[in-house]
């Protein structure tokens, strides 16, 4: 069989196959070798010759060998090719002949390989293989004893630039990349070297993105705009002379080189002429998703580039399910690689920078905030949905086990994904109008492209509400606040990575039991409790009863954006997951300070329209003991802050006035 074939010659291992040949008695489960033990000797003597031969050479090209290490092998490299050169098998000569060279090639005795060449190589026939594998080494031997045009052409045509650089260093030169490649295009331009130093090249002016950042909005590095040029210019020199089987390739080439430096618009005009040319499948997908980008970039964003899009994502999503492999859904399940934004699956990667960097912004600013959350939306949850598959910690087994994402979702572990994601950060920052409208589109979708994009993301009714409640809190809206909230499942309430601590309603930090269910339950209590202080305000007559409540509520407002943030915010702090946008400064952001001033108002009003009993009162609660004692001298709660002085240590304190 083949696989026998393949082993012995290519896998077997020097000593196995010299005891073969010491014990040809023997029985072997492997056909082939049995057969050249049995029957066939000469194969087995050329094949032991060929494998020291490789055993030698591989011991003198190692960067560590010098001439009087011992090889370990039975005889020495001149040893091996005398012995090569000494073997006159008419079938296996030209097999014989090749072992040759290569033990001269590294004994670097150049000219006996050409003298080889010369006298019986050059005599075989083109096609013959062992002739194609000499070749290289007669070429590599003349461009180290007397290069020529002739020598230096047959490295360029075979992308051999190792040896092109080899004999500019000779000569006190330095070879750049694109150089090289201009070396190899003018005899080759569609040899293997040429593909792999474009896109080497290429990659390394792409922007890179930052850890922790996920951004994909960096400048390219540029840094030798000569070159760079030079490198535009010989893509479209070959794509236009005819002389390359895959014009497309260039121009495809030319087209990104263009993007890189800014001009999109003839980086569009450029792909239009690689889109006219036949290519590979592996060329026609990477031409697609450019035109993709590039429509992305450079189209209106009116209703045909809505359905153009719709089309181009309906293919790019299908292409995502398609090439998904074993390895993607266990990276995907791990969680690490999507938490921090690694690259690691092509078309997902290429999907997420499209619609995140390019169309994302631009449908923002165009006002059409729900098509950009829906869009954000598939970007950061397609591939977890598709897999829908991740790893968490079991504490009751104590060992990390794979659940479904909807099982992760309502478990007790920390959320890493939903509320560190573009996603996220774009619905939490965009206003509370555009997250309401989008919701609604959840729930009433309008088009076949709404549908398209709601199943691809992550659009859980528990989520969304939640997410709008706290953003209603935020704008102190507690009586929409509580239509959202009240519609978020408890279960789902122990996955949002916040927790109340404090009472929201004390001047001071006053740790609560969290474990209890309204403090689960946290925000919609807490929206609960100032709507029915809105109402009361807004319904008493009494003043002093309505000086109470204003006070109670202003603490409320105060905390929720202080020691309370937990009811209006997500994160605070240090934050160590990857959020898609720089951390905001929540303390001093507007939300925060229109709060803050309306908690001040309140309390100055309270203090103005209760009595004078009740205004000392208040004053105790907001540790205002000076105001007390100066002000209102002969109130009960003076009386009392006179009888406490010495426990009270910050007598002298005034908190809001």
């Amino acid at each position: 069989s083949i696989a026998d074939i393949h082993y012995v010659v290519y896998k077997m291992p020097l000593e196995e196959l010299e005891r073969a040949r010491n014990n040809p008695d023997e029985t072997y489960e492997n056909e082939f070798l049995e057969h050249i033990t049995k029957y066939d000797e000469e194969i087995l003597d050329f094949l032991l010759l060929a494998k020291t031969n490789q055993f030698i050479r591989f011991k003198h090209n190692s960067r560590w060998y010098y001439p009087s290490m011992k090889t370990g092998a039975c005889m020495s490299l001149e040893e091996v090719a005398e012995k090569a050169l000494s073997n006159k098998t008419a079938w296996l000569r030209d097999r014989y002949l090749l072992q040759a060279i290569r033990a001269l090639f590294t004994l670097k005795q150049y000219d006996r390989c050409i003298q080889l060449w010369d006298s019986e190589v050059a005599l075989l026939p083109k096609e013959n293989l062992m002739r194609q594998h000499i070749e290289p080494y007669i070429a590599g031997a003349q461009l180290r004893l007397n290069p020529s045009d002739e020598v230096f052409a047959y490295f360029a045509k075979i992308g051999d630039v190792e040896s092109l650089q080899l004999y500019y260093n000779r000569i006190g030169k330095k070879l750049s990349a694109v150089e090289a490649l201009e070396l190899v295009c003018k005899y080759n331009p569609d040899c293997e070297y040429v593909n792999k130093t474009l896109e080497d090249y290429i990659y390394s002016l792409e922007p890179k993105g930052v850890f922790f950042v996920d951004s994909y909005s960096h400048e390219p590095s540029i840094e030798n705009l000569e070159e760079f040029n030079r490198l535009y210019s010989l893509c479209l020199n070959v794509a236009k002379s005819g002389k390359s089987n895959c014009p497309a390739k260039w121009y495809y080439t030319a087209a990104f080189l263009s993007d890189l430096k800014g001009d999109a618009a003839n980086a569009s005009n450029l792909l239009k002429l690689a889109e006219k040319q036949r290519t590979s499948k592996y060329l026609s997908e990477s031409i697609k998703v450019f035109r993709f980008y590039l429509d992305a970039k450079l189209l209106p964003y009116d209703s045909a580039y809505e359905n153009k899009l719709y089309t181009q994502l309906k293919w790019l999503d299908t292409q995502i399910v398609k090439n998904l492999d074993e390895n993607v859904k266990i990276t995907t399940a791990d969680g690490h690689y999507l938490k921090y934004g690694y690259s690691y699956y092509y078309w997902n990667d290429i999907m997420r920078r499209i619609l995140l960097a390019e169309v994302c912004p631009r449908m923002l600013k165009a006002g059409k905030t729900t098509r950009a959350l829906q869009l954000a939306n598939m970007a950061d949850n397609r591939l977890l949905n598709i897999v829908d598959q991740q790893e968490m910690y079991n504490e009751i087994e104590g060992k990390r086990q794979t659940v479904s994402m909807t099982e992760y979702r309502y478990s007790n572990a920390e959320n890493e994904f939903d509320y560190s994601n573009h996603f996220f950060e774009m619905i939490d920052s965009i206003g509370i109008d555009a997250a309401v409208k989008y919701v609604n589109n959840v729930e009433h979708p309008k088009s076949e492209f709404d549908i398209f994009l709601n199943k691809r993301g992550y659009t859980g009714d528990d989520y969304l509400y939640d997410i709008v409640g706290t953003q209603y809190m935020r704008n102190m809206n507690y009586t929409e606040a509580l239509k959202y909230l009240e519609k978020v499942s408890y279960a789902y309430k122990n996955h949002l990575n916040v927790t109340l601590d404090c009472n929201p309603f004390s001047f001071n930090k006053e740790y609560i039991d969290n474990s209890k269910y309204e403090y689960a339950d946290f925000k919609y209590y807490f929206a609960k409790e100032m709507h029915s202080l809105e109402q009361g305000i807004e319904n008493t007559t009494d003043l002093d009863r309505k000086a109470r409540m204003m006070v109670r509520y202003a603490l409320g407002l105060r905390n929720s954006f202080g020691f309370c943030w937990e009811l209006t915010q997500y994160y605070r702090g240090e934050v160590f997951f990857a959020q898609a946008c720089p951390k905001r400064d929540w303390e001093n952001d507007n939300y925060t300070k229109r709060a803050i001033r309306k908690s001040q108002q309140l309390i100055s009003k309270a203090c103005s329209i209760a009595s004078d009993e009740v205004v000392a009162e208040l004053h105790f609660t907001l540790h205002n003991y000076k105001t007390i004692v100066e002000k209102y001298t002969d109130s009960s709660t003076a009386y009392f802050v006179k009888g406490q002085c010495d426990n009270l240590h910050d007598y002298y304190k005034q908190f809001y006035f």
